[in-house]
């Protein structure tokens, strides 16, 4: 009996490559599912997701977007559990990768807040401090306030509810004695009647208004003047007031709310309230009794509207009663002014204007956050070559590969969109923190902001968004070039061979942005865009280049072309100076980023020639650490083209601002000459009873001369201009001012020979005005109309609504100071439109060389507090001015630095990825003899090359461009480029230190690889 021979035995099956799917034919196997931390993770920030989906956190779009990956979660375990095993496998690589990409995220998200707390602090003086006030009538004595009133309730407005009148001055207001006496020289006195003030809006818990009406010698005090003046119940304070004193009795604390929280009461701003309530006819008394005679302006009267609705539904019929109380007032002198809208208006334009200000610094830390994105990808990508590869060749389908890979990205885009939600939301918090002290000192004496926190949920939905889409956007653009691999190549670990730049489609791209770049260029040069001027030439030589790829040796064309690009993006500023001079904030972006971009292609085009001079530096071949360092990025130029962009986009940045207020520093004397023009000291007083000139002149202490001038709160317009009326000081001035206080003029009309010659006409000459350089820029920051020699401006009084067209004959270089922009016309035109408003309130002091001005202004504060006089030196106010422009470009500076610490975090994320991916040579290496000191050298160098490259092309580009802007004349005339060498060097120094530390421990890692371990690993 024969038997069979015995089966020979299997081959064994060649082990799985990583990554695969199991076999298709294998049915007993039990589908595996993610477990441990992938798998609770992934309930987890789903469970997260919906519930942030339900309070509205997460928009709906996101869900839209996030449908297709759902989907694939949910049906496509093969994809799931390849991209949750990658996560899974690597979590402390997977929390970097979520560190950087969650940075974009949180800066859309803080910036967004700090307009939400601007935007919300106004908001919150319109309807707390105006209470029911949504327009105010404003005339002038108390017949014009009576006919006011009259003609308003014979009119029987259908969309008001109530008015109340009240008659009101400015004053000085003291309490105490002695060496513990306190004033307050611009307080409101306010006449009203209480009971009618109570009913004012049918809300009195809305009006702040509590008890009687003031009688005899007692008072009512707001909650912010008694808090000056630390009095309380039972307290007597002073009044000064045309030139007679009365002693009241405070007989209740009001808190500012409503009628009692009102603001000034010629623009409704400010966040204080420095009221006294005092019994009727207080001023008229006051005002009869007057020593001072026409010298004093008289009182205001207010006739308070309130509009059908509550405190803040009323603002939306302002259109509406505005156009009826017009009507109703028609040859009566009053001027409507819509204060709750106003404010509204303002807050919406000054919340935007922020966000819109640290959007475009946050740009840039965004742009550093994405180049992470696309380099952590790539370098996934390569990692995983051979895996991938694998997987396509046993079956699985491109589009499967990018489901795959871009499976994984949404995850990381899903979280870092959520954390960097939450991380935007603290940014935000200590970005107000710091802005805070800033905004309570940029007012000045006149106006100032009290911040409130407010992070509003459309505010958070949208930073959420706009993180994820950017996030999610760079992976799945990545996945798509990621699964264009050849398989055999790729599991066989070999390189891409050279593409054919002369196929047909690079020629029609290449056409197509040429032609674009060219008409961007071309409307650049006819003067119609600053953008077009920076994005034209750069998108044509972007089209050039691809034009001429596969056709010209491929390193000097791309060096002619980016070299031509980053000099005109240098130069255009200069050759196209008029339309740089309304240029936005977006401009100032665009160029940043342009001459990043390309200097950085300048550089990675010529790396070879950049390391082979560093190798000859640092020994040449005898240096085999310097070598090893240097050939990983020389060869991996994508990859450290990134890199360096990261470092160079955002150290330009910081060293442009560190540059930039370097020269604000430099500037104080010069710019204290330009502002004050002469005079040392600038008085201001009460217009009810100003300080007298010849007083002043008197005083022993170095007061050589006196220019009195009239100082009128009035509104501005651009003739043609679709802005509002804009509130400015008009200060009526002679030919005293000449060499005593005229400002500085940037430009004048050229009929007149010196700027002396332009005073002494618009002096005489009461159809002229000089204004200053952002007249007409009607917003915060850079941009919009400008105001020029020979434009047009109407004139609007703010109490009468009077008119008058002024042509503007010169320009000052700084009109604004001590929180007030200024306009300068002849006292003969301030006299006859304001007339006896228009008193010598406001006077230039010119003082002896060598006289403490800041110790004379003391003095005059001193001695005149029943005129209410706020003196200061020019000195003082340049010094407060430019302390705030240094705080806040401080504050840009911190926020722009996020984008460091990525760029940083970023160098330390691929080093940790370099060293995992070349784990089999550092095992060569090693066992061939090289020591771990020097495989730990070669690692430093690398990064250290990288960092520093960056940061020398950051560094030279931002004082290049510092010193084109001071020869632009952009920072005024005579001012001299300096580097700030301390502060530079600083900067570089300890962004190369902390880029050393955060690669440290990957180089460490790299140096203590076990040569027979690396030499088996396949993952």
């Amino acid at each position: 009996m024969t038997t069979a021979p015995p089966a020979p035995p299997s081959a064994p099956a060649p082990p799985e490559p990583p990554g695969s799917p199991p076999p298709a034919t294998d049915r007993a196997e039990p589908r595996r599912r993610p477990t441990g931390p992938a798998r609770l993770g992934t309930i987890l920030a789903a469970a997260a997701a919906l519930a942030l989906v339900g309070v509205g956190l997460i928009p709906i779009a996101v869900v839209v977007l996030s449908l297709p990956f759902l989907f694939l979660l949910a049906f496509r375990p093969v994809l799931r559990r390849l991209a949750i095993r990658n996560v899974a496998r690597r979590p402390r690589e997977a929390l970097l990768i979520v560190v950087g990409a969650l940075l974009g995220t949180a800066i859309i998200t803080s910036a967004l807040v700090v307009g939400d707390t601007l935007t919300t602090s106004i908001h919150q003086s319109a309807y707390t401090q105006l209470g029911p006030l949504d327009e105010a009538v404003l005339s002038v004595g108390a017949a014009n306030g009576q006919r006011v009133a009259d003609a308003v309730a014979a009119a029987h407005l259908n969309g008001v509810d109530g008015t109340l009148p009240l008659f009101a001055a400015q004053a000085a207001v003291s309490a105490g004695g002695g060496a513990s006496a306190r004033a307050e020289p611009r307080a409101q006195v306010i006449e009203t009647d209480f009971t009618r003030a109570r009913a004012f809006g049918g809300d009195p818990s809305a009006t702040g208004i509590s008890g009687g009406t003031p009688a005899g010698d007692h008072a009512a005090i707001g909650t912010d003047l008694a808090k000056v003046l630390g009095v309380g119940v039972g307290d007597p304070v002073t009044v000064y007031l045309y030139g007679a004193t009365r002693t009241l009795t405070i007989d209740r604390v009001l808190p500012r709310l409503g009628v009692a929280g009102l603001t000034s009461f010629t623009n409704f701003t400010g966040s204080t309230s420095p009221n006294l309530f005092v019994p009727p006819g207080t001023l008229t008394a006051l005002q009869n009794a007057n020593p001072l005679g026409s010298l004093t302006a008289p009182p205001v009267s207010v006739l308070a509207v309130s509009n059908r609705g509550n405190v803040t539904s009323g603002a939306r019929l302002t259109a509406q009663v505005h156009g009826e109380l017009v009507a109703a007032l028609r040859g009566v002198p009053a001027l409507v002014n819509d204060s709750k809208q106003n404010l509204i208006d303002a807050a919406n334009s000054i919340g935007k204007g922020f966000s819109t200000l640290f959007v475009v610094f946050g740009a840039f830390s965004v742009a550093v956050g994405i180049l992470l994105l696309v380099n952590i990808f790539v370098m996934l990508a390569q990692e995983r070559k051979q895996s991938l590869g694998m997987l396509r060749a046993v079956g699985l389908r491109r589009a499967s590969l990018v489901g795959s890979f871009s499976l994984e990205g949404w995850l990381y885009a899903l979280v870092s969109a959520l954390a960097g939600m939450l991380v935007g939301i603290g940014i935000g918090r200590l970005v107000i923190v710091a802005a805070s002290r800033i905004f309570s000192q940029a007012g000045g004496r006149r106006v100032s902001l009290t911040l409130q926190f407010s992070a509003s949920r459309h505010s958070l939905q949208n930073g959420f968004l706009a993180g994820f889409v950017i996030a999610l956007l760079t992976v799945v653009l990545t996945s798509l070039y990621v699964a264009f691999i050849n398989v055999i190549r790729a599991i066989r670990d070999l390189p891409e061979p050279p593409h054919d730049d002369r196929r047909l489609s690079v020629l029609l791209v290449g056409v197509l942005l040429s032609g674009v770049g060219a008409a961007f260029t071309v409307t650049a040069v006819s003067g119609n865009g600053a953008i077009a001027a920076i994005v034209g030439p750069a998108v044509l030589g972007l089209g050039v280049l691809l034009l001429l790829l596969g056709r010209t040796p491929l390193r000097p064309t791309v060096s002619i072309v980016a070299s031509a690009v980053v000099v005109w993006t240098i130069a255009a500023p200069g050759v196209l100076a008029p339309s740089f001079q309304k240029a936005s904030l977006n401009v100032y972006l665009a160029e940043g980023l342009v001459l990043n971009v390309f200097a950085v292609v300048l550089v990675t085009v010529n790396q070879q020639t950049i390391g082979g001079f560093i190798r000859s530096l640092g020994g040449g071949a005898r240096n085999m650490s310097l070598r090893l360092g240097l050939a990983y990025p020389l060869a991996r130029r994508f990859r450290t083209g990134m890199l360096l962009a990261m470092y160079a986009i955002v150290v330009f940045v910081l060293v442009l601002l560190t540059t930039i207020s370097q020269f604000f520093s430099g500037q104080v004397n010069d710019q204290i000459r330009k502002v004050g023009g002469g005079a040392g000291i600038i008085v201001d007083s009460n217009p009810a009873e100003p300080v007298a000139p010849a007083d002043v002149q008197r005083l022993s202490g170095g007061v050589r001369a006196i220019a009195p001038t009239s100082a009128v709160t009035t509104q501005f317009q651009l003739v043609g201009s679709t802005a509002k009326f804009r509130d400015f000081s008009a200060v009526g001035f002679d030919d005293q001012l000449v060499g005593n206080g005229a400002p500085n003029l940037h430009d004048w009309a050229r009929h007149y020979r010196t700027q002396a010659d332009v005073y002494r006409a618009v002096a005489a000459d009461p159809t002229t005005v000089i204004v200053g350089r952002d007249f007409a820029s009607g917003g915060f920051g850079p941009g919009g109309a400008t105001a020029t020699v020979g434009s047009a401006v109407t004139l609007r009084d703010a109490i009468t609504g009077q008119t008058t067209t002024l042509t503007i004959v010169g320009v000052v270089d700084e009109s604004r100071y001590d929180g007030v922009d200024h306009v300068y016309l002849s006292r003969t035109l301030s006299d006859r439109l304001f007339g006896n408003r228009s008193v010598s309130n406001l006077l230039f002091v010119s003082t002896a060389p060598g006289t403490d001005n800041d110790a004379l202004a003391a003095a005059i504060n001193a001695r005149y507090v029943a005129s209410g006089a706020d003196a200061s030196s020019f000195r003082r106010l340049v010094n407060d001015s430019f302390a705030v422009q240094n705080e806040f470009l401080t504050l840009i500076r911190g926020y722009v630095a996020l984008g460091l610490l990525v760029g940083i975090a970023g160098l330390g994320v691929v080093m940790v990825r370099a060293v995992r991916e070349r784990r089999r040579e550092v095992g060569v290496l090693r066992a061939l003899g090289f020591s771990s000191v020097a495989v730990r050298r070669a690692f430093l160098a690398e990064s250290s090359f990288i960092a520093a490259e960056g940061i020398g092309v950051g560094t030279i580009l931002a004082l290049i461009t510092a010193w084109r802007l001071v020869n632009s004349g952009n920072f005024g005339t005579g001012t001299a480029f300096t580097v700030p060498w301390l502060q530079v060097v600083l900067l570089v120094a300890v962004t190369f230190a902390a880029s050393i530390v955060a690669t440290a421990a990957p180089a460490i890692q790299a140096s203590r690889i076990r040569p027979a371990v690396a030499l088996r690993i396949s993952d």
